[in-house]
């Protein structure tokens, strides 16, 4: 037989595979000129969404002003809500109505302490000899109390005047007990006065939306039963007038004060005109009640109402046994006349407590000058300041009996002095 030829290798093209390839490449073109158009389309499309998204993203910007606008809408409505807290402590007081009396204890690491403090209403006296006694207060702060605490509980009643109310504050106890420290304290570590008008200028501003105040402050002692302007170089003396419940000063210095600075430069011009003289119990014992008088007159913007409120700061003089202080000639002039209006305001405050249709006002010049204050439509505060040494536990005692007794006196129902305006 005869061998057979090899056949030749190589790869066969079919077609009609060439015709589908030819079809796939036209589709391809087709589809990428579709796409090439979509997105040019698409683009445009994207070049316009942004033009109109141009005014909404400026509104936006525009926006951060109504967001501020709403921020200052609610600072709006929480200063409402703080005054209206404040209106609502207000009348508390008014249901209260008693006389509210702290104790405050000096501080004294030199003496032998006869004080304990079983609570924060409540101080215990004892002494080996003449035994125990238990008195109760509002408030006791203990000899380790900061400015600022004893501040804190009282400034309440102290910026109602703000609101048209009267207030008054004293500060009660014998010489060296810390009543200058409390009224007045260091230039460094200031005490009420001070403290009070920084509050006071606050709570003014913070209202200055709505209201507009006027305070003007006058200064007086009362120095051996006369009362004494100390706004003068010649410190005059000046007479009281009464008509009911109220005291007129006529002559009487006001300063207008706009700042704390304003009170500082008013008690220091006070100051360099107060009577002060050395007694044995202490070299700097002032000799004379000391009356700071601020009135407060707010006017408001939107009901045309005027309100009239004052602030009667007290820092009495010293309560001493004569016998104890060794004062002879002109200082036991002087100790004679402070205890007789210290006798004067303890009777006030115990007719006020037995409801007795006579009240003894007229006994002296601290209790007229003091008669708006306690004489039924006000807010009073007393301070009962008390020195923890054990020589001194019959003053203590006393002092504290003298508070004790101011507890118990109900004032009546606080007014306010507002009266209507016009718009």
């Amino acid at each position: 037989m005869p061998a057979q030829q090899p056949q030749k290798s190589g790869e066969v093209v079919n077609p009609d595979d060439v015709l589908d390839l030819n079809a796939n490449a036209k589709e391809l073109r087709k589809a990428h000129t579709r796409v090439k158009m979509d997105v040019e389309r698409y683009m445009g499309d994207l070049k316009h969404m942004l033009e109109k998204l141009a005014p909404a993203i400026k509104q936006l910007k525009n926006s951060n002003k109504g967001t501020q606008d709403e921020i200052e809408e609610v600072r709006a409505l929480y200063r409402k809500e703080a005054l209206q807290r404040k209106l609502l402590y207000n009348q508390l007081q008014e249901l209260r109505g008693n006389i509210r009396v702290f104790c405050r204890v000096r501080k004294d690491d030199r003496a032998e302490c006869c004080m304990k403090f079983p609570s924060d209403q409540d101080i215990v006296v004892q002494h080996a000899q003449q035994g125990k006694k238990i008195f109760s207060f509002d408030k006791v702060f203990e000899p380790t109390s900061t400015q600022e605490q004893v501040f804190e509980d009282t400034k309440p009643i102290i910026t109602s005047c703000v609101d048209g109310y009267n207030v008054c504050l004293l500060a009660y106890g014998q010489t060296g007990s810390g009543k200058t420290f409390t009224m007045m304290g260091p230039e460094s570590n200031p005490g009420i006065n001070i403290r009070a008008m920084k509050e006071l200028f606050q709570v003014c501003s913070d209202r200055k939306e709505t209201q507009t105040y006027d305070l003007k402050v006058s200064l007086v002692e009362i120095y051996n039963e006369t009362i004494q302007d100390l706004l003068t170089n010649d410190v005059k003396t000046l007479e009281l007038r009464t008509a009911g419940n109220k005291v007129q000063i006529p002559g009487l210095i006001e300063y207008p004060i706009k700042n704390v600075d304003d009170v500082k430069k008013v008690m220091a011009m006070g100051d360099k005109n107060r009577s002060v003289a050395s007694t044995k119990m202490n070299s700097t014992s002032s000799r004379s009640h000391l009356v700071l008088m601020l009135n407060v007159e707010g006017h408001d913007k939107v009901t045309g109402a005027i309100s009239r409120g004052s602030l009667v700061l007290c820092d009495l003089a010293g309560s001493e046994r004569i016998s104890k202080t060794e004062a002879e000639g002109q200082r036991l002039v002087e100790a004679a006349a402070i205890n007789k209006s210290l006798s004067a305001l303890g009777q006030v405050f115990t007719a006020l407590r037995s409801s007795q249709l006579h009240v003894p006002y007229r006994n002296s010049k601290l209790t007229q000058i003091l008669q708006p204050s306690l004489g039924g439509d006000a807010k009073a505060c007393l301070f009962v300041n008390a020195s923890p040494d054990a020589y001194n536990f019959s003053e203590t005692v006393s002092t504290l009996t003298f508070g004790s007794n101011a507890r118990q006196v109900t004032l009546g129902q606080a007014k306010q002095n507002i009266s209507k305006g016009n718009k």
